[in-house]
């Protein structure tokens, strides 16, 4: 029996992309049918991807440089 912390860590991002074996479709939608909480969470999770593709800004070259920089300094750090 699949829980629903399995179908939204394990396999919501697969199940969207449609890279799942149709056994494992199955099973998910067998849950959906019987969870309204994670209909509800895939639902809301779709739309959600639609709206950040609609909107993704390319970021300026400056603030990736600015970007890259944090981060490295941030990992140097967490090596020491």
């Amino acid at each position: 029996m699949l829980t629903c912390k399995e179908f939204i860590e394990d396999f919501l991002a697969d199940y969207l992309d449609a890279g799942l074996s149709p056994e494992v479709v199955a099973d998910l939608e067998r849950h959906l049918a019987n969870c309204p909480p994670c209909l509800t969470y895939l639902n809301t999770y779709k739309r959600t991807r639609e709206l950040v593709s609609r909107t993704a800004a390319e970021m300026p070259p400056e603030m990736k440089a600015i970007l890259r920089k944090f981060l490295l300094e941030q990992l140097a750090k967490d090596k020491t």
